[in-house]
């Protein structure tokens, strides 16, 4: 009896201490998450993806996964495949914001006069005003994606910084939510005032380095250039479900992304991200490295505008990051779509998780947000399908448009009525001439055809983007004096010019 009382005290203190090993190592769920991503590329037809999961202060999966095009033969994807950021980019310049404060060279409170005296809005109290915690929380009363336009038409950063004094304001100053890439450009110009650096060479020093994210770049040193990267796509929607386009149009989507670049131009990948995540969920803490200060990491989270709500969640702005606070929980995030490329990174501070995901189709946020929000749920211990859900409403048929009610039709006067030499402030000198019947206009480093709508509106491509252009005609001088562009925001107009 003695011996078998003995093995049974010997076989309980093995299972208490099996017991008690599995409770102090963490459950990873990697081949959980590796699940997740497949099922959803293969629904999605997304060619490739880097997914980065980060838990208690550990990665616990960095994988790239697909291949860098659509070919079947097409390199594989790996962790250190590079993807375009897009919006989740702007993170990276609040940080560098962040470390501007730590460093005692400027003060979110502060006037963004006092350190940019060269900076000017359309209305002068608001300049007076405009703090540097404005910059960045879409807020200052543009319409949504203000200038966005703009780069299709060849001007660049430095173009866009000068612009915001034309931007007739549609909305009171801090009064509504109206997203705006460009404004990062004023955050960019204050970190390289007080670095010395350009904004792509702050990065790599305050962020890329001490992070070791050693493969990560900016689309300005990369695009072009790295073979490890994947490429573009947009989805379609088929019968035959998602069909792939690649972004051939590569220099047309590089023209927008340099010249918004601190808003959407860092490339990373799934090993990097992971370091990236670790930061913020260390409190501004990577390794013994005191990136951000606790402060300043409670601040740039801290909302101060409110973005949209419904029945599952609040959606507010903070500085460069959104806050969710739903049925998930509070989900600190970003999403990110251009050029080809999509985002989205989330930080889950009462489960210590950090998600990030990022594919090489442009189209819609909703593969990645599946992928995520399926992980967390994951975490959370909590029945869902989220890639379902957000698939099956994705492909509901678009609603029906409303029938478009038919203007009378105007003819255009005489090609000569409207050619001549226009300008406009910071646009410059703009020539719009007559060429075998047709009617072009020359713009920065753009030609194009004016192809006639109605009346005396017009309408041209550059790049990308379409416009609409509408001349004033003076009937009795027989001659256009003015135009329009239609940018969304009201720019004012170009004038006449004789020489």
């Amino acid at each position: 009896m003695k011996p078998v009382r003995f093995l049974v005290m010997v076989l309980g203190c093995v299972m208490c201490h099996v017991a008690l090993y599995a409770q102090q190592v963490p459950v990873t769920y990697e081949k959980d998450i590796e699940d997740i991503a497949l099922r959803v590329q293969k629904l999605w037809n997304v060619p490739a993806m880097a997914v980065t999961v980060v838990k208690d202060g550990e990665t616990v999966f960095a994988e790239g996964i697909g291949h860098l095009r659509a070919e079947k033969k097409a390199p594989a994807a790996n962790k250190y495949t590079l993807f375009v950021n897009a919006s989740t980019s702007k993170a990276f310049t609040a940080a560098l914001m962040g470390i501007m404060v730590d460093q005692g060279y400027v003060k979110w409170t502060d006037r963004v006069i006092d350190h940019l005296p060269d900076f000017r809005l359309y209305d002068p109290w608001v300049t007076e005003n405009y703090l540097v915690k404005d910059i960045m929380n879409h807020k200052t009363g543009f319409q949504a994606q203000a200038l966005d336009v703009i780069p299709a038409l060849g001007y660049g950063r430095d173009d866009l910084y000068r612009m915001f004094s034309l931007v007739r304001p549609t909305y009171g100053f801090r009064e509504t939510y109206a997203y705006c890439n460009a404004l990062y450009t004023v955050a960019a110009r204050i970190v390289e005032k007080y670095t010395g650096l350009t904004w792509e060479e702050a990065l790599e020093e305050y962020i890329f380095k001490p992070l070791e994210m050693n493969h990560t770049r900016t689309g300005k040193d990369s695009y072009f250039t790295a073979e490890n990267f994947a490429y573009g796509y947009r989805l379609r929607k088929t019968d035959n479900g998602l069909q792939l386009t690649p972004r051939d149009d590569r220099d047309d989507a590089y023209a927008w992304l340099q010249a918004v670049s601190p808003a959407a131009f860092v490339m990373s990948n799934a090993h990097d991200m992971g370091q990236w995540m670790k930061m913020w969920l260390g409190n501004g803490t990577y390794k013994d490295k005191q990136i951000l200060s606790s402060r300043t990491v409670q601040t740039i989270f801290s909302p101060g505008t409110i973005c949209s709500w419904d029945n599952k969640r609040v959606i507010l702005y903070a500085q460069g990051w959104r806050i969710e606070q739903g049925v998930q929980g509070k989900l600190i995030n970003h999403t990110g779509l251009a050029g080809g490329y999509t985002a989205w990174v989330v930080l889950v501070p009462e489960l210590n998780l950090g998600v990030s995901v990022l594919m090489n189709q442009g189209t819609t946020a909703s593969p990645q947000t599946a992928i995520a929000r399926q992980i967390i749920d994951l975490y959370r211990g909590v029945e869902s399908d989220w890639i379902t859900e957000l698939y099956d409403e994705y492909m509901q048929p678009s609603p029906e448009r409303k029938p478009k009610v038919e203007e009378e039709f105007v003819k255009p006067f005489e090609n000569k009525v409207y050619a001549g030499l226009y300008f406009k402030d910071i646009f410059g000198e703009v020539r719009v001439y007559e060429q075998n019947n047709f009617l072009y206009l020359a713009i920065n480093d753009v030609i194009a055809q004016l192809v006639h709508k109605n009346g005396n509106t017009f309408r041209f491509d550059a790049r990308d983007e379409s416009f609409d252009i509408t001349f004033d005609v003076d009937n009795a001088l027989g001659r256009a004096q003015k135009f329009t562009i239609d940018f969304g925001d009201d720019l004012g107009p170009f004038v006449r010019i004789y020489k």
